[in-house]
């Protein structure tokens, strides 16, 4: 998607608000509560219907019957600075943040003996990220190199980064998609297996886990997918703790973005 009315705003929300407004068919999914008003501007309304029903009557009569960028919802009469505003704070949380809060904020698991940390990065140019998705070998090379700088930016010994390099050069790769919900299911095992015995239900995990793979369900492009790298193991990343012998990495299509995800329990 081309940008060239909000250069401020990062790309990959942009591309979140125009799929959103193309995903809708009809006013009530544009009012569904996923549009919220952006409260540092002090209280006030956000979008209804009127300006809805316009939005939709303006994206109908172009080719495609799609918005292309923000730019053309930007310019629909009635669309004014404080919808961007709200446009921007509903869609501007990645589904990685959305999920590491809500783990944490539901008693799921405990920051105090097990942290969670994402490591993100996003690709804004839209065929390289299509690339990297969609060949299981780009996305290693990817990993291998996002990894290896996070080593040095967190001055991991030489030696332990070199080990967890050559894990991941050599890992099988265990692909899920979000097209059902096993993406969701295979990531709760993951979590399952720092501590089967005594630590949460499977239903509390697995409800996290699957809304987390359907963070984007209403935009398109909605796909995500989970690649577990197996035989992985951080040496110093974070500090080492229990973890399973894998390291998840989610690739993102609405966001164009790559994620992996490291975690230790200290039991």
């Amino acid at each position: 998607m081309s940008v060239t009315s909000h250069p401020e705003i990062p790309l990959w929300i942009q591309n979140r608000i125009v799929g959103f407004f193309n995903w809708a068919r009809n006013v009530d999914m544009i009012l569904d509560g996923t549009i919220q008003d952006d409260p540092s501007d002090g209280p006030g309304s956000t979008m209804g219907r009127t300006l809805a029903a316009r939005i939709l009557r303006e994206r109908n009569g172009l080719p495609g019957r799609r918005f292309t960028d923000l730019e053309q919802i930007d310019s629909i009469r009635g669309v004014g600075p404080g919808t961007i505003r709200d446009l921007v704070y509903s869609f501007g949380a990645s589904a990685d943040e959305v999920f590491r809060k809500a783990l944490y904020e539901s008693g799921t698991i405990y920051m105090e003996n097990w942290p969670l940390e994402y490591f993100r990065f996003t690709i804004d140019d839209q065929q390289e990220f299509v690339s990297i998705a969609q060949d299981n070998e780009k996305l290693r090379q990817f990993v291998v190199e996002k990894v290896d700088n996070v080593c040095r930016e967190r001055a991991v010994a030489s030696e332990k980064c070199e080990a967890m390099l050559t894990e991941l050069r050599t890992a099988y790769i265990d692909e899920y998609s979000n097209s059902t919900p096993i993406a969701g299911y295979a990531l709760a095992l993951w979590f399952y297996d720092f501590d089967a015995d005594n630590w949460f239900s499977w239903e509390q995990i697995q409800e996290q886990t699957i809304a987390y793979f359907d963070h984007n369900s209403n935009t398109y492009p909605w796909f995500m997918s989970l690649n577990l790298f197996k035989g992985f193991r951080n040496r110093g990343i974070i500090s080492p703790g229990i973890c399973p012998a894998c390291l998840p990495v989610v690739v993102n299509w609405a966001e164009q973005a790559v994620t992996f995800w490291v975690s230790a329990l200290y039991d």
